[in-house]
């Protein structure tokens, strides 16, 4: 079986899958879920600087895109929502340290073949540190606040 990157690297292609029939090149511009890569792709994006900012969430670009798309992500207001320190963390504007699922925080994760794990946590946090999705229900409130939703 081949190995599929970090932690949890099909957890997403399976949300991505279930909400919109696509694993990635999620194109939602128009209102609807189009899949074309080579066109919808994060690198195609950065690549063509159509991006204005990026979000990067429990992932590590800047381990394994292109050098010219993590030079635009380091030129580019950006975010990584990660437990420690990547290539990712150190291109990206803020760092925003969580909590370890599956050690700090329960949840769930996919194995490589697609079967979901749910996880215990094992140890307490370090004080002070949110989860992921905490963290997540912190901008989202933010941004209703500001919208006036």
């Amino acid at each position: 079986m081949p190995m599929r990157g970090h932690y949890n690297v099909t957890g997403s292609g399976q949300v991505w899958g279930w909400l919109f029939g696509f694993p990635y090149a999620v194109d939602l511009s128009r209102g609807f879920a189009r899949y074309n890569p080579g066109e919808t792709t994060s690198n195609d994006l950065l690549r063509r600087g159509e991006v204005d900012a990026v979000f990067v969430l429990g992932s590590d670009p800047g381990a394994h895109f292109p050098f010219s798309s993590v030079k635009e992500i380091y030129n580019l207001p950006s975010v990584a929502v990660e437990p420690h320190e990547t290539p990712t963390t150190e291109v990206c504007k803020v760092h925003v340290p969580v909590a370890f699922v599956g050690v700090e925080v329960g949840g769930c994760a996919y194995r490589m073949d697609n079967v979901p794990i749910e996880t215990r946590k094992v140890v307490e946090p370090p004080e002070g540190m949110l989860t992921d999705e905490e963290f997540l229900d912190r901008v989202l409130a933010r941004v209703k606040e500001i919208k006036g939703v």
